[in-house]
């Protein structure tokens, strides 16, 4: 496997089982994203056909305090977000977006390894490399990925009235921003698209939410 090049803060490459029984696995990186779907249903080596799009406009995960770090289970929270893990990246549907969640006028970063199993050498079509708050969506089938199947993934919760341990009762609302514009629906029926920007802000709900500033892409996304 030959992967295309990718920024160098970010380059991965998908390893093989190695001898002895020592696993090295470094994840296949991303390039630009692929045209978008026709409708075909090409398959990766695990001969995945169809991924079902999520219904549920929530997000099952803990409720605690941020930061949250990557699951130690990623095959477990990938299976409770409805998601297959993979032995490599998909490339029928390959999309990026940027996530920026603030809690109280606090940034939290994302995690890398997010949907990744690394000691199996498993991969889910959503997941992070890095703590950039980009979530790459690369799917062998094309389908429908929401923020509520990320952040199932990550074993947060997430719904209308809360994010984590964060809840909107006591004077306190969470808001979604799509691109720079108020989200009206659940922030958890959110569904990804390319270069799309998403805040979820929690906070005091006297004071005015605001979006962050459009995410500054890096070349080869």
């Amino acid at each position: 496997m030959n992967p295309e090049p990718r920024p160098a803060a970010a380059a991965r490459t998908v390893g093989a089982l190695a001898l002895a029984s020592i696993v090295t696995f470094a994840l296949l990186g991303c390039s630009q994203p692929s045209p978008a779907p026709t409708g075909s249903t090409r398959a990766d080596s695990n001969s995945i056909t169809e991924i079902p799009p999520s219904p549920a406009a929530t997000a099952t995960g803990a409720e605690s305090s941020a930061p949250w770090a990557a699951p130690a289970d990623a095959s477990a929270r990938t299976a409770a977000a409805g998601l297959p893990m993979l032995s490599s990246e998909g490339t029928e549907l390959h999309i990026h977006s940027h996530l920026v969640v603030t809690i109280d006028g606090k940034f939290v970063a994302l995690p890398a390894d997010i949907g990744i199993d690394v000691a199996k050498q498993r991969i889910s079509p959503l997941h992070t490399h890095d703590s950039s708050g980009i979530v790459h969506v690369e799917s062998p089938v094309a389908s429908t990925f929401t923020l509520g199947q990320f952040f199932t993934e990550w074993d947060v919760a997430l719904d209308a009235t809360r994010i984590g341990g964060y809840s909107t009762t006591g004077g306190h609302s969470l808001t979604a921003f799509v691109d720079g514009v108020k989200f009206s629906g659940n922030p958890a029926s959110i569904v990804f698209a390319n270069h799309q920007n998403i805040d979820i802000v929690y906070g005091p709900a006297d004071e005015t939410a605001a979006p962050s500033a459009p995410f500054a892409w890096p070349d080869g996304y």
